[in-house]
């Protein structure tokens, strides 16, 4: 079982989450390596910072080429300019550890406020159905093949996403990215960690007694019988010119959109509009908008 926060260096939350649950076997310094025997624990239990560096910096990435959750193909591995940037070797580092994987929970957040905590799947198996049966959320996201794009990896070449949890699906384990909300709200770490620590106990790396020590509910409080899962279909990329969205409430993520409708408009008055009945996600808002990037993704309903 492997459990990261930090995978994008400027994403606090799950940072956090992990310092607690590396506190609770007495290890606090995040950055070193350390083994510690518990009884608490069933198994191996591997807790970690996915890309330190850029946790330091503060950053999604170091390179600021390609972060690390866009790292994870074979593609990348065999490319020696690929592995000159140190993103890449962080994953190189990584990818024996979690191609060991039987579980696998990435912990991420989003730099729009405007949102809900979701899960991101690249594969949604029947395991990984019941894994998300625990999580309390009403979206889970297949981001399969289109995230890949982003990254340069043509479309008939991406049977799976180059991420972390893809990586581990890969291999056969089960690979979950649970993103908790914003990336600043610390205010939310104390229900996130809940989360995290349910779910270790549901997979059977840590008995009862673990979720004791931080005086949690019963895991029956967390089990989700209704979830909506949506898979992308479509990234809006921001071109040359000036955008501005039609309305503020286009920058909020899951927000129910219908084919043609107006989403905003380019400096030369070009339109763009809902590619189908679906979920506006992950929109750029003013301030993060860059010349060739994702504007916005579109999701459509699959369950």
């Amino acid at each position: 079982m492997v459990v990261f926060g930090g995978t994008h260096g400027d994403e606090t939350m799950g940072m956090e989450v992990v310092k607690v649950l590396l506190g609770v076997f007495g290890i606090h310094d995040v950055w070193g390596s350390a083994t510690q025997e518990s009884e608490l624990i069933q198994g191996d239990l591997y807790l970690g910072i996915g890309n330190p560096e850029a946790v330091k910096r503060g950053t999604r990435s170091v390179s600021g080429v390609r972060d690390l959750n866009r790292c994870f193909h074979e593609a990348f591995f065999e490319s020696p300019e690929a592995l000159a940037l140190p993103d890449q070797q962080r994953a190189a580092e990584l990818k024996d550890l979690l191609a060991r994987a039987d579980y696998f929970f990435d912990l991420h957040s989003v730099s729009t406020k405007q949102t809900v905590p979701f899960v991101g799947v690249t594969t949604f198996s029947a395991a990984h159905r019941e894994i998300c049966r625990y999580i309390p959320v009403r979206y889970i996201v297949d981001v399969n093949s289109i995230l890949g794009q982003d990254v340069g990896i043509p479309r008939k070449m991406v049977e799976q996403t180059p991420t972390t949890c893809s990586w581990v699906n890969r291999h056969g384990g089960v690979g979950l990215c649970y993103e908790m909300g914003y990336q600043n709200d610390i205010a939310s770490v104390p229900y996130a960690l809940c989360v995290v620590v349910h779910l270790l106990e549901h997979v059977g790396v840590v008995d009862e007694r673990f979720h004791q020590i931080f005086s949690f509910s019963s895991d029956q409080n967390f089990i989700v019988s209704e979830q909506q899962v949506y898979r992308l279909v479509h990234c809006e990329r921001n071109k040359f010119k000036n955008f501005h969205y039609a309305d503020s409430r286009y920058t909020t993520s899951f927000l129910p959109v219908k084919t043609g409708e107006l989403i905003g408009t380019y400096q030369d008055k070009e339109e763009v509009r809902a590619y189908a009945d679906g979920l506006l996600v992950f929109p750029s808002g003013p301030q993060t908008l860059r010349d060739n990037k994702s504007l916005f993704y579109l999701a459509t309903l699959v369950v």
